[in-house]
């Protein structure tokens, strides 16, 4: 089986930076081992996907919520519209996508393995708001950008996910092609505040 390469394998190895006062509050990394499915319905088959896909994910319903995370199992499923799910689980998921296939005809809406056309980044520390802030237009004072929220939003014109995935920890997920870009704008952006590289974690 191949191996999914990384895009920042080469940044990655650059390691860590000094902010003011030779200090590092900031943590930065890949995270790797996870799979993402793209479900996309029609309006009038979104209430069907409960009971089609119920069985492939192991739950009993969807999210109702665009913008929240709900966690089934070892997934998180995110609602990020209102007829399209992203389905984030562990590396080992790679047949979900041909097990929805299954369930969800194409009459009803479409599913997409999008796995290997993204790239996962977090971004860790009390600084990280701010270091966000810098380049993403979205309110993140955390009574506001809650634990568990996520956005559909832009960085520095590059379409992004942001995920607060913890009270100091974002996750953020950007297209392959683009994962580099991202990345140096995180790194300036946290410049100021110091920040270690972290070995990628699974």
């Amino acid at each position: 089986m191949l191996e999914r390469q990384s895009a920042l394998a080469d940044a990655l190895a650059k390691g860590g930076r000094d902010g003011s006062g030779a200090m590092r509050g900031l943590r930065l990394g890949e995270v790797r081992g996870w799979s993402l499915v793209q479900v996309a319905l029609f309006p009038s088959t979104l209430a069907d996907l409960g009971p089609a896909a119920g069985g492939a994910l192991s739950i009993a319903g969807l999210p109702a919520e665009i913008g929240r995370a709900a966690q089934a199992g070892d997934r998180q499923i995110l609602k990020t519209g209102p007829e399209q799910f992203w389905i984030v689980g562990p590396a080992s998921d790679s047949d979900l996508a041909r097990r929805l296939q299954a369930a969800v005809p194409p009459a009803m809406g479409a599913v997409t393995p999008l796995s290997h056309g993204r790239t996962r980044i977090f971004l860790e520390g009390e600084a990280a708001r701010e270091v966000l802030a810098k380049g993403i237009p979205l309110d993140f004072d955390p009574s506001v950008f809650t634990v568990g929220q996520f956005a559909l939003t832009g960085l520095h014109h590059t379409p992004v996910l942001v995920h607060r995935t913890a009270e100091a920890r974002y996750e953020i997920y950007a297209m392959r092609t683009f994962a580099l870009s991202v990345w140096e704008w995180l790194t300036d952006a946290a410049l100021p505040f110091g920040y270690d590289v972290q070995a990628p974690a699974h």
